[in-house]
């Protein structure tokens, strides 16, 4: 879940995402409406297949944030 000026987004890292697509697509509205009620907005929900280990070291490594240069806000992953 990732948090930014009051805007959620969700993954969901699952080996059955497109199952489980299908089943939460009913309650999407209702995830909706109840953030917007605590003056949150859902910018969307997505369901990824999880990357095992050996894809992920052959990816780029992140850029530490003294190497990015400036840095305003905050952002919470959870």
């Amino acid at each position: 879940m990732q948090v930014q000026n009051r805007i959620i987004k969700v993954t969901v890292i699952n080996g059955n995402g497109a199952v489980l697509e299908e089943a939460a697509g009913q309650y999407l509205d209702i995830l909706r409406e109840n953030l917007e009620k605590m003056d949150y907005r859902l910018s969307g929900v997505s369901f990824v297949y999880p990357v095992n280990e050996k894809e992920r070291d052959q990816g780029g490594k992140p850029i530490p944030f003294s190497e990015t240069g400036s840095y305003s806000g905050v952002d919470i992953r959870i």
